[in-house]
């Protein structure tokens, strides 16, 4: 049996800056004083058209594989996670592995899409493939162009922002991969989301908005602030991890103060959750990947050699993964 072990990250972030004053001269509305404060975002990145979500995919998979000098073609899957896909179908993924250069050697490329949960579900799949030696390296990208998706007439679109991030996996015979915890559940599904679909895949439903985001009801705030903390201790008692093992935990940067809120309930320091909204805004499926990419080239993954480093992520939907792993 092998195990995953993270060796490289990489992300990409569009260069197109919007900022909280632009977006209210945008939007007429004024976004709420305290909003960078307790969200943790004063800006967010914008994709221009020609950064669709597929080349965000490929450039921050390309920024990986060059921080190894790993060749695309030593790649033998590729599982990319998006609620903001190029198109319905074909999925993204194998515009990526052409993209990329991958082609050649014809790696197995598929898309997930279990909204903003995508990050620590990829790794959960990808550690499993290799785990049962169907291959040896493995590519997760998450992308996400929700920017595209937003009408630019609500204030909490202020949230939202663009950009790719990617991790690779090799096969070790050391952990590597421990395992995960996660739930889901679905009477929330109505709430959040872009609507368009199969039935509505008309001019009736663009007429309706069905193909932007549509916040119909707001999650209640505790859902993330009691959930998060429930799936670590449960990840803990499920491995037989202390919270001395904890090196670090990526949560999904969807608000700041959440985060920091449940750092405090667990009894752990603020420091080992690694914040990036107020680089990058909310970037939801690439988010982690972000965030793991960022804490990397500030030298805080060097540290963490022999700790536990957690993944933790949220979707509408909903859904919540964590998944853990000895660096």
């Amino acid at each position: 049996m092998k195990y995953a072990k993270i060796i490289s990250s990489g992300m990409y972030v569009p260069q197109k800056v919007m900022s909280n004053a632009e977006f209210e001269k945008l939007t007429n509305f004024t976004i709420d004083p305290n909003f960078a404060e307790t969200i943790g975002i004063d800006h967010r990145h914008v994709s221009e058209d020609w950064e669709t979500p597929t080349y965000m995919a490929a450039e921050a998979a390309k920024n990986a594989l060059k921080r190894i000098g790993m060749s695309p073609e030593e790649i033998d899957l590729i599982i990319v996670g998006t609620d903001t896909p190029e198109s319905v179908s074909p999925p993204d993924a194998p515009r990526v592995q052409y993209l990329i250069g991958a082609h050649k050697a014809e790696p197995l490329a598929f898309n997930v899409n279990a909204s903003c949960a995508n990050g620590a579900l990829m790794l959960d799949i990808a550690a499993r493939y290799i785990a049962l030696g169907d291959y040896k390296n493995v590519l997760v990208i998450g992308t996400y162009a929700m920017t595209k998706f937003l009408s630019w007439k609500y204030s909490w679109e202020a949230l939202f922002s663009d950009g790719a991030g990617a991790l690779i996996l090799t096969a070790s015979d050391e952990p590597g991969f421990i395992g995960s915890v996660s739930r889901a559940d679905g009477s929330w599904w109505q709430n959040w989301g872009i609507y368009m679909g199969a039935g509505t895949m008309n001019l009736a439903g663009f007429e309706r908005g069905l193909h932007k985001l549509d916040l119909r009801a707001a999650y209640p705030a505790t859902i993330n602030e009691e959930g998060w903390p429930m799936l670590i201790n449960k990840l803990m008692e499920k491995y037989s991890l202390s919270k001395d093992d904890i090196g670090m935990i990526f949560f999904t940067q969807v608000r700041k103060k959440t985060i920091l809120k449940v750092m405090e309930t667990l009894g752990l320091p603020s420091e080992k959750a690694h914040l990036v909204m107020h680089k990058y805004g909310y970037t939801g499926s690439a988010c982690v990947y972000m965030a793991y990419d960022d804490a990397f080239d500030e030298g805080k993954i060097e540290e963490l050699k022999g700790k536990v480093v957690i993944f933790l992520t949220s979707g509408v939907g909903f859904q919540q993964v964590a998944t853990a792993f000895r660096m």
